[in-house]
């Protein structure tokens, strides 16, 4: 025989549903029910396998830097990279090849900012 805990359902104040029908517990579903649009919730103790999280810091802040900004700093730093080593290798002077990753480093930025979707 089956002995709910806790109290029944609303209008049956005494809780005792069950007690006399031999009536097992419904089954639970395993898997939640959801909505179609809605997002599936992990459950307490599991991570979140999609790839979406909050950033780090204080609430309400983004990150430092877009990812578009990030990119196209990082391709300017790599032209710059290039034509500073290869103006060392031609002139062997450091002040030449600082001045020449400079130049490349603001053409470069300015060449992918224009060309990379916005």
């Amino acid at each position: 025989m089956y002995t709910p805990t806790g109290p029944g359902p609303v209008g049956n104040p005494g809780g005792n549903t069950g007690h006399d029908t031999e009536q097992e517990p419904p089954a639970r579903n395993a898997a939640p029910t959801r909505s179609s649009g809605q997002m599936p919730q992990a459950a307490p103790g599991q991570q979140d396998l999609t790839g979406s999280h909050s950033p780090q810091g204080p609430p309400g802040e983004g990150p430092l830097l877009g990812l578009r900004s990030a990119i196209i700093l990082m391709l300017g730093i790599l032209v710059a990279t290039a034509a500073g080593v290869l103006t060392y290798r031609a002139q062997q002077d450091p002040a030449t090849a600082a001045l020449a990753a400079g130049g490349a480093f603001a053409g470069g930025v300015l060449f992918f900012q224009k060309i990379i979707a916005g």
